[in-house]
């Protein structure tokens, strides 16, 4: 018997997002918390079951097909365990376990930029391409390659960490302790870092002003607004982040040739000309497939982690039910 519903959890180093999803894409109900990064993994695990809870309040249990929960974080896909966790302190944590144990349901984990990427393959801007990667910019940097149709993890799960490439040797640390990675440049972190460098000059004031006068606050979320507002300082900040974005992606579209770059996460969503810049230096600097690909904003915005984590669990769902997509 096909069930009606599943529960995707979307948990990201900002907040975690949870929705009661139906087969063919529609969101019946969705609630989101910040996520208490700085409480510890037990706290993480509370918050994730109080949002399951309430998306899954008045639904018979017989009705929900199980829960898909997106993590940022490498997963060993066939043992379902956290095995590098950048953002949050979840490294080890049996989570799978943890929240299997206060739910009725089975639990299938996949990393965040996984479940992003199935979300639009499914049902946003890379519905019907078989070969396309995703990238989710972020509090961190996430992606996912999808090759001949499925999502590309490697041996263990652990592959498609985009972020973690490196584009610069001896460049600025990054968050995971290497250094020189896409998301040395691209996190929110680093984007603050350079907005509140700018903010201590006196003509950076658009920057400043968004943090509300104080250059040691700005945060990433300054700097996109300042853009927004069309600061050329803030705004060339964020172009040199498309620069960097673009150099790296040229070496996927070089080893990959996918029809399709998907551009994803906060970051991603509101910045177009971020992702203009990085299809510019695409389009100068690949070889013959960039004749070929496409680079796109995402569609499906915060919702695309919450879709994907639910179509997992479908997924999981159907295959031991013996049932076909």
């Amino acid at each position: 018997m096909r069930t009606s519903y599943a529960i995707g959890v979307d948990v990201g180093g900002t907040r975690i997002a949870a929705g009661l999803v139906e087969r063919k894409g529609r969101t019946i109900k969705e609630v989101r918390a910040l996520t208490p990064a700085d409480a510890g993994p037990f706290a993480v695990v509370d918050a994730i079951i109080d949002l399951i809870e309430d998306v899954a309040s008045g639904v018979h249990p017989g009705e929900i097909a199980g829960i898909g929960v997106g993590l940022p974080a490498q997963i060993d896909f066939l043992k379902q365990s956290v095995e590098f966790c950048t953002n949050l302190p979840l490294a080890g944590v049996d989570m799978r376990s943890l929240i299997m144990s206060r739910v009725k349901h089975l639990v299938t984990m996949d990393n965040d930029g996984n479940c992003a990427g199935i979300g639009e393959s499914r049902f946003g801007a890379a519905k019907g391409v078989r070969d396309f990667v995703m990238i989710t910019l972020g509090t961190g940097v996430g992606g996912a390659l999808f090759l001949d149709g499925e999502p590309y993890r490697g041996s263990r799960g652990l592959g498609g960490e985009i972020g973690h490439m490196v584009v610069q040797l001896d460049g600025p640390p990054c968050p995971c302790g290497g250094s020189g990675h896409i998301e040395s440049f691209l996190g929110r972190p680093a984007i603050a870092v350079r907005g509140r460098a700018a903010a201590e000059e006196y003509k950076a004031t658009a920057i400043r002003n968004e943090a509300g006068g104080d250059a040691s606050a700005v945060s990433a979320e300054d700097v996109i607004n300042a853009a927004l507002k069309g600061d050329e300082i803030a705004r060339n900040i964020l172009l040199d982040a498309g620069e960097v974005l673009g150099e790296a992606l040229v070496g996927i579209v070089n080893l990959l040739n996918p029809k399709l770059i998907v551009v994803g996460g906060g970051i991603g969503e509101s910045c177009g000309f971020l992702v203009e810049r990085a299809a510019e230096v695409i389009g100068a600097k690949a070889l013959a497939g960039r004749r070929d690909v496409r680079v796109v904003q995402a569609e499906l915005g915060n919702d695309a982690g919450v879709l994907g984590a639910a179509a997992l669990a479908f997924d999981e769902y159907d295959s031991r039910e013996g049932l076909h997509r």
